[in-house]
């Protein structure tokens, strides 16, 4: 990526960073993608449950399969389910830091203007077991004034949108409009570049509910089923991962572990890109931390791999997300892996006819290597047993 693409990538993260979301409330940032696509020209629709498509035809005529880069719109919050001047009751949407449901925590409630109206969170009675994620996770917020709205309404931590410190960019919601903002970017670059593959940019709702968006697509065969899908995601650093390494080749998640063949076009990008530049940092591990929409593409029958930025404060949980004595916090992510991340897409959208180009090593063995492994054969049958 040129000094000049730079600021713009950044550009991107920033202003979506001030688009919050919980899942069912993506209103904001559906709204900014749509707009940037439409003032990029290029081609999108939403689907029945309010997934954001984007596709780019190849400039010519190709056998190779399309390719969608899939991320999600929502992060975990709060949903009002009864208010009374400024007092609410709401429940948990997505795995928010247990901290925040046993001891006051700044949030905000948005309304459908954008406008934000502080509050702060307060135990709940009926929540007895805030880890337990199976039953109704409540809150009791006292807002700094009424909120003059009817229920339901989504809440927010009360966290900053953007922010750059130095080699980390903080945001309350990285989780994933970071994938987001990388995958807008991948479609802006190959408005101008062009490519030779077919690509849908996808852009989901409700992942943190339950990958909502993505299983509805999914089962909707709206993507065309020899498509390769690759999830864009933010994922916890987990041991093996280090933030400023480079951005991970996600071989799986909690739930499944990922397709080889759809990894070899990220593979053929990191080759193709360190003829250019050398020293381009990449990691690969299956990053357990969570579960992603690969698994949900995976379920019905799509070939999956996947990409994440190693991600710090993960839901925003200072210490782990079950810690009831930690804190809540902005997530972060280092600025060269994002960079980095939102280069590899772009190679991979470009690279996909030399995802069939494997290691030589691999293939055929030497004869003279044949040859003293046949030694086995001049054994007799008694040292053989031995």
């Amino acid at each position: 990526m040129t000094n000049e693409q730079t600021p713009r990538t950044l550009e991107i993260l920033r202003e979506l960073g001030s688009c919050p979301a919980t899942p069912f409330f993506e209103e904001l940032p559906t709204g900014y993608i749509v707009d940037t696509l439409r003032q990029a020209s290029i081609d999108h629709w939403r689907d029945d449950f309010g997934n954001v498509i984007a596709h780019i035809t190849p400039v010519k005529e190709t056998s190779e399969p399309p390719v969608a880069f899939v991320a999600h719109m929502d992060h975990p919050g709060f949903e009002i389910t009864a208010i009374d001047g400024i007092e609410a009751v709401a429940k948990a949407v997505g795995g928010v830091p247990t901290a925040s449901l046993v001891k006051p925590t700044r949030v905000f409630a948005l309304a459908p203007d954008g406008t934000r109206i502080p509050g702060t969170t307060e135990r709940h009675e009926d929540t007895v077991d805030p880890t337990d994620r199976s039953s109704d996770r409540l809150v009791r917020i006292r807002f700094d004034s009424p909120i003059g709205l009817e229920a339901p309404v989504p809440v927010m931590f009360d966290l900053i949108d953007f922010e750059l410190d130095d080699n980390l960019i903080r945001m309350r919601a990285m989780d994933d409009l970071a994938g987001c903002a990388a995958i807008l970017a991948m479609l802006e670059r190959l408005t101008q570049d062009g490519s030779d593959t077919d690509i849908y940019g996808v852009f989901t709702r409700a992942e943190e509910g339950g990958l909502f968006g993505a299983r509805l697509m999914a089962d909707a065969g709206t993507l065309p089923k020899d498509t390769i899908v690759v999830s864009v995601e933010s994922s916890s650093v987990i041991p093996g991962v280090a933030q400023g390494n480079g951005p991970v080749i996600r071989t799986g998640d909690a739930l499944y572990t990922f397709d080889s063949e759809a990894e070899q076009v990220l593979v053929a990008a990191v080759k193709s890109i360190r003829e250019r530049v050398p020293g381009f940092k990449v990691q690969r591990q299956l990053m357990s931390g969570g579960v992603c929409e690969a698994s949900a593409f995976a379920l019905f029958g799509y070939s999956v791999t996947g990409v994440a930025f190693p991600l710090g404060n993960y839901h925003n949980a200072t210490t782990s997300i079950p810690d009831p004595d930690g804190d809540v916090g902005a997530e972060y992510i280092h600025t060269s892996d994002f960079l980095g991340g939102v280069e590899l897409l772009i190679e991979a959208a470009k690279s996909v006819a030399r995802r069939n180009d494997r290691p030589t090593w691999l293939g055929n063995v030497a004869e003279d290597v044949k040859e003293r492994m046949r030694y086995y054969e001049s054994l007799t049958s008694a040292d053989r047993l031995h």
